[in-house]
């Protein structure tokens, strides 16, 4: 058995980098992963929102045995599609007859991912339900009966997916056993992904961040009706993983969105990632590459200035052009590994300034804050890159020689820490195995943990000592259990997203997997964990007074 506790890290000057690179973190806490439950529906359940609309729900048993109010599909903006497509969200309007919250709605339009076939270690974070671009609908998991005078806290998660790709209704993020087992409410929200959410021309009909002003209306929308659920809205918890954990800091950083939350969590991901945001121009630029990609106009653009871009043509073509040719065109710009064509861009309204400025100046909302990420990140996104995939699962010995790592470390790195061999030789030289001989997996681990501190750990900690040096309790911790029941080849490690099975409880849902005893302990804590955090903004601080230590 493992003891756990998570670290208040109000001076968390171990947090320092070198070269750009993380240092070695110290194992504050260690997690693995979370999956749907079987439930039955047994009784409707009906809810008045603040104006009056009716819904209802189902009364629903999760795999541990205790009951949900569940509401699956209920709408918190009109739909955003014809001309109302690539504009900010508009709150949905009243309405008269009951509205039927018992399935889950469809999914923004996104591709799946495809690269390793059925398998369902890719396939488990593929949309699940129909993509339309009608898809702006939140979910709500309630412990037991409704009762407005609970005042239960609310934990609103935010997915993941590079801003290209995710849905609320993914089987790994069903709230019914994490609401049940520790008494409070989940909320998962859908928000536009890819070219549909976060296109930028600068202005009114496609002024980038849509996604991030979905899930702003959706925070809104929970802010004021979930009272009628039982919640409190002084008790609001942002939680998101990899771009999931970029938004929440997004929200954290712009005045906007700081009245309608309490506390964050970030899990391997802040908007300091180097693939979170982009600038204006480059936003610019790559819609006119995707005008370009689909010849709807007149003819080529890229080659002239920027300030003989026609804007309004490109504007003309996208909307003019089918969800499915937009989806299938959204990978026309060309990047560097591990960027993402569609992303928050600094806008000047929602991003007011350059996130490094905001840190720097202490432009965020200082709150209690708890972050972390995982040992390992990377392989099951970038090995691809490096490894042949038909290999993946009956070989493991990619990387044999000190020259083949060197090699596959220069073709991942960004083109701008090439230029300087400085940068490369200490990038070299911090993460190159130790020993003799070195072993095939050394190798592999080593280009991984390089670059999971890029693309994730370091991020995540820069945010986090910058939040606890302007004075703001912080919060860390550092997943690190491999789970039993993770698909992926062993020599993979723990993988990016593979904390989330935990924290939403997969562990106990006994009937589709067979985790270990242990395994459940540690499901249980993590839930322990976010809830004591949202609760007390302290995870260790348990609803009793104890504490875990």
């Amino acid at each position: 058995m493992m003891d756990y506790s998570i670290e208040d890290r109000k001076r968390i000057k171990s947090l320092k980098t070198n070269n750009g690179f993380c240092l070695s973190l110290r194992h504050l806490l260690y997690f693995p992963f979370v999956f749907l439950s079987q439930y039955v529906v047994s009784a409707a359940v009906y809810v008045n929102l603040s104006d009056g609309s009716p819904i209802f729900g189902s009364f629903v048993q999760a795999a541990t045995g205790k009951y949900i109010s569940q509401f699956l599909g209920v709408p918190f903006a009109e739909p955003p599609i014809g001309k109302l497509r690539f504009r900010r969200p508009i709150p949905k309007r009243p309405w008269r007859e009951q509205w039927n919250a018992t399935t889950f709605r469809d999914s923004c339009v996104q591709s799946p991912d495809t690269y390793f076939g059925d398998f369902y270690g890719a396939t488990m974070w593929n949309s699940n339900t129909p993509c339309s671009e009608d898809c702006l609908y939140l979910n709500i998991y309630v412990p037991g009966e409704i009762d407005r005078e609970k005042r239960l806290p609310v934990l609103f998660w935010i997915y993941g997916g590079g801003f290209w790709s995710g849905t609320a209704s993914l089987d790994v993020y069903d709230g019914k056993i994490f609401a049940g087992e520790e008494n409070v409410i989940i909320v998962t929200v859908n928000y536009r992904v890819t070219v549909f959410g976060f296109l930028y021309l600068g202005r009114e009909e496609a002024p980038g961040n849509m996604g991030l002003w979905d899930q702003l209306l959706a925070l809104k929308w929970v802010y004021k009706n979930i009272q009628a659920f039982g919640g409190d809205p002084s008790l609001i918890t942002l939680f998101g993983e990899s771009a999931g954990g970029a938004s929440v800091s997004m929200h954290m950083l712009s005045p906007l969105s700081q009245p309608y939350f309490t506390r964050s969590i970030l899990q391997s991901g802040a908007a300091t990632a180097p693939w979170a945001v982009e600038n204006k121009q480059v936003a610019l630029h790559r819609a006119v590459i995707l005008y370009e990609y689909m010849k709807c106009g007149n003819g080529n653009m890229s080659h002239l200035a920027p300030d003989q871009w026609n804007m309004d043509e490109v504007l003309r073509c996208l909307h003019a052009a089918s969800a499915d040719k937009l989806r299938d065109s959204e990978w026309s710009p060309v990047m560097e590994f591990a960027d993402f064509p569609w992303v928050p861009v600094i806008d000047g309204e929602f991003l007011v300034e350059n996130i490094e400025t905001s840190l720097k100046r202490g432009n965020f909302k200082k709150t209690q804050l708890l972050a972390g990420s995982n040992l390992f990140h990377c392989l099951s996104i970038s090995g691809t890159d490096v490894f042949p995939p038909a290999e993946f699962f009956e070989k493991k010995d990619f990387i044999k020689s000190r020259d083949v790592w060197i090699k596959s470390v220069s073709s991942l790195l960004p083109r701008q820490i090439l230029k300087s061999s400085l940068a490369l030789q200490s990038i070299l030289n911090y993460y190159e195995p130790e020993g003799l001989p070195i072993e095939s997996k050394q190798w592999v681990d080593s280009l991984d943990k390089m670059l999971g501190d890029f693309l994730f750990t370091c991020n995540v900690n820069e945010f986090a000592l910058a939040h606890s040096e302007h004075g703001a309790d912080t919060y860390y911790y550092m997943f690190s259990h491999r789970a039993s029941q993770q698909t992926w080849p062993e020599w993979m490690g723990v993988l990016h997203g593979y904390e989330i099975n935990f924290i939403f409880g997969e562990p106990y849902n006994r009937k589709q997997f067979k985790y270990t005893k242990e395994e459940q302990e540690l499901s249980s804590r993590f839930m322990r964990f976010w809830a004591n955090f949202a609760r007390t903004g302290d995870p260790n601080h348990n609803p009793d007074n104890s504490y875990i230590f």
